[in-house]
């Protein structure tokens, strides 16, 4: 997309401009240093001529001055967007399904997750503390994890990959005082926590390995955080 405003050019840019529409038809191979000669200016304002109307460079200026097609950079290829696309296209819903079954069964629920995955659970509690009448605590510090647990409360973790740290010490910590586990991966990282009673693997496939677990995007929690709470929302309306 190209948006050129001629209006905003000042007094020597338009003339400036006016003098290259004449001369670069009749020299498509016109320099830089050349054309700046013919309009008694420097190269660098001919450069910032360009930019200012919207053009990566003078061969790009050049050729919507001689009436071309112009040059359209190719966007770098994405390996996200595909992974996404893939995800929506297969989504099974029978999970959204199973677990709003299991969160309907308790009436106490802690979400817990670390970094950017902490921040998906307070989005999901700000959605569950409106959509329904539960005890929804959020935390991320494993001590604080144990003093809630009771055999009243259902734990959700969020995790990317469940890799980052080592869940088995609070699952079976938090398991022993009665308490149930959920665990959500995003990747099939089946080296993960056994130690949680139920484990759901939003995908079987993995993000760039070269970012870190901070680095890696949560836009899958996000989803599904919405198809759960729409699940929700169509039984509490019924």
């Amino acid at each position: 997309m190209l948006n050129i405003k001629l209006s905003e050019l000042n007094s020597l840019e338009r003339v400036t401009h006016q003098k290259l529409a004449n001369l670069v038809p009749e020299n498509p191979n016109l320099r830089i240093v050349d054309a700046a000669t013919s309009c008694d200016v420097s190269a660098s304002k001919i450069s910032k001529l360009a930019k200012k109307l919207g053009f990566d460079n003078f061969k790009h200026y050049k050729l919507f001055l001689c009436g071309q097609a112009p040059i359209v950079k190719q966007p770098a290829e994405s390996a996200e967007l595909p992974r996404l696309k893939a995800f929506i296209e297969n989504f099974d819903l029978t999970l959204v399904d199973d677990f709003v079954t299991l969160i309907q069964k308790f009436d106490k629920i802690v979400l817990f997750g670390l970094g950017p995955s902490f921040i998906c659970c307070e989005y999901f509690a700000y959605k569950l503390r409106i959509g329904t009448k539960k005890n929804i605590c959020v935390c991320q510090s494993e001590s604080h994890a144990q003093q809630l647990a009771d055999s009243e409360t259902l734990f959700i973790f969020f995790s990317v990959t469940g890799t980052f740290i080592s869940f088995e010490d609070v699952f079976q910590k938090i398991k022993a005082q009665g308490a149930m586990v959920q665990l959500i991966l995003e990747e099939y990282q089946t080296s993960a926590s056994k130690e949680a009673d139920n484990i759901i693997f939003l995908t079987k496939s993995f993000q760039n390995k070269k970012l870190l677990p901070h680095e890696k995007t949560r836009t899958l929690f996000f989803i599904f955080i919405e198809e759960v709470i729409t699940k929700l929302m169509t039984e509490v309306g019924s």
